[in-house]
């Protein structure tokens, strides 16, 4: 650069020659290239994007899908699948007879039993334009759309396959627990006319049920469950199915526990920690595995949305009390104290926002349960049922708290009163422990349960009536459990590692 121009640019840029703008060092920055629009800059315009092309998954991925993966798939051809129980081969008669004489009679009992096929499915929509843009990582935006909804299909079938619940909503298949709290009712006969209250109370008095009561897993609560499966039902145990977190209050047992052996060498490269594949019981050595959508029951605040444009009202006319003296209930003086409650509506399409059914703490005596009323709000869509959530003991403000969903009731359960409430009503007696989870142990072959598929996992394209390409990603298919009986639970598995 001469010196006449130098001069030149000192004199257009300051009056007393010093350098502005024009002659500062160039830099770099570190604003995006849409913040740089229509701006007149240095170097930073001259910079290209930097994007990563490859997509970081920020969800989760198959692997963690493991009740749904390990379940026997079979297909059908009927919308109705129905199956036969041999429920005894006999009565425990006298065997032993006289010369001469002829042995004694005896019929064998079955049951025959059916479930229905239900139909799911997660729909996509692209523009024309979205599917010509190129994506960062090079893969085609139709196909990526397609993989996203089957992952989101897979996840809530997953989650499905344990909690649904027909009687809450008519349009889901009954789940594993569901079938399982039927099936253990089923024991000791027909369960046509039983009130919810007899349901629960014939459940919880199994012996394959096993009620954790707030307490980490033990080794003590799986040989029961194992004994049970074993000596009563004549089954086996091969396998153990949890939350993942369930597994991590049972390692946590053994952190405290653990030794080192001392030798003359100085200790080096230990490896810390503790990490428990499986169970070795009376009966045999038992993986335990997890899946994190298994009996999730995740938490929601007291403010939270409605879960769909298409969910019910939200209930409206929240009263609770304390009942005195239930006889049934499970509070005891652990679990006595402070709660709050929130309910939501809930149908096919989703759920409504919460009720908060008490905006001051609930006190429960270690002898009491509590009643809660609420009625069904006004919408262009009708509730099917209603999820009951509470917090954890004594929180310190129900604004911050977890509320935890401890269960569900449908609108005839309400109608009549669910778990001894009168009519309208709704009790909680503590039957289920917010914020904790449970854990089944089985022999997860094709005799025990299967998934009954009309058509597997599918996309369906729809036809092309706008610029834009719709899809669904289907399955019709139901969960069915063959032998109740021959699974065992662990209920209410919390954290705490005390006992």
């Amino acid at each position: 650069m001469n010196d006449n121009l130098l001069s030149a640019l000192y004199d257009m840029n300051n009056e007393n020659g010093t350098p502005s703008e024009i002659l500062k060092a160039m830099i770099a920055g570190d604003q995006t290239g849409r913040d740089l629009n229509n701006q007149l800059t240095g170097a930073q315009a001259l910079k290209p994007e930097s994007l990563d092309s490859v997509l970081k998954q920020l969800e989760f991925t198959m692997k963690q899908i493991v009740l749904m993966g390990k379940v026997p798939k079979r297909s059908v051809y009927n919308t109705v699948h129905e199956y036969l129980q041999l429920v005894k081969y006999g009565q425990n008669i006298g065997i032993f007879m006289a010369e001469g004489d002829r042995p004694e009679n005896t019929d064998s009992q079955y049951r025959r039993k059916s479930v229905l096929t239900k139909y799911m499915g997660v729909g996509g929509k692209l523009t024309h334009q979205a599917m010509l843009v190129k994506n960062a990582d090079g893969k085609d935006p139709y196909t990526r759309e397609v993989e996203n909804k089957l992952m989101l299909l897979a996840k809530l079938m997953d989650m499905k396959m344990w909690e649904g619940d027909s009687n809450t909503n008519g349009t889901d298949f009954d789940g594993f627990a569901r079938q399982h709290l039927l099936g253990i009712n089923e024991i000791n006969g027909p369960t046509n006319g039983l009130t919810s209250e007899q349901l629960l109370d014939g459940y919880f008095a199994d012996a394959a049920i096993v009620n954790a009561n707030g307490k980490a897993l033990t080794e003590t609560m799986a040989q029961e469950v194992a004994h049970t499966i074993v000596n009563d039902r004549f089954g086996e145990v091969t396998s153990l199915i949890t939350n993942p977190s369930v597994l991590k209050d049972f390692n946590a047992r053994f952190y405290e526990k653990q030794r080192i052996l001392l030798g003359t060498a100085a200790i080096d490269g230990m490896t810390a920690g503790q990490k428990t594949n499986a169970l070795k019981l009376q009966f045999g050595d038992v993986p335990m595995e997890s899946d994190v959508f298994f009996d999730r029951r995740e938490a929601i605040a007291y403010n939270r949305a409605a879960t769909s444009s298409k969910a019910p009202a939200v209930p409206t006319t929240p009263t609770i009390a304390a009942v005195s003296a239930d006889t049934k209930n499970k509070f005891g003086s652990v679990h006595a104290g402070g709660y709050f409650y929130v309910v939501t509506a809930k149908n096919q399409y989703g759920e409504s926002a919460p009720l908060a059914i008490n905006t001051s703490i609930q006190a429960v005596a270690a002898t009491e349960s509590l009643d809660i009323t609420f009625v069904a709000g006004a919408g262009n869509y009708a509730a099917t049922g209603y999820v009951v959530y509470r917090t954890t003991k004594t929180p310190a403000d129900r604004t911050t708290a977890k509320y935890f969903p401890i269960f569900e009731v449908s609108t005839a359960d309400l109608a009549a009163g669910y778990d001894g409430a009168d009519a309208t009503k709704v009790r909680d007696r503590n039957r289920f422990i917010a914020g904790t989870h449970s854990a089944i142990m089985l022999d997860p072959t094709d005799q025990m349960w299967e998934y009954i598929q009309l058509m597997p996992t599918s996309k369906i394209e729809f036809a092309l009536t706008t610029l834009a390409k719709e899809f669904a990603v289907v399955n019709y298919g139901s969960p069915v459990l063959y032998m109740p009986g021959k699974i065992g639970r662990v209920v209410n598995l919390g954290s705490d590692i005390t006992a």
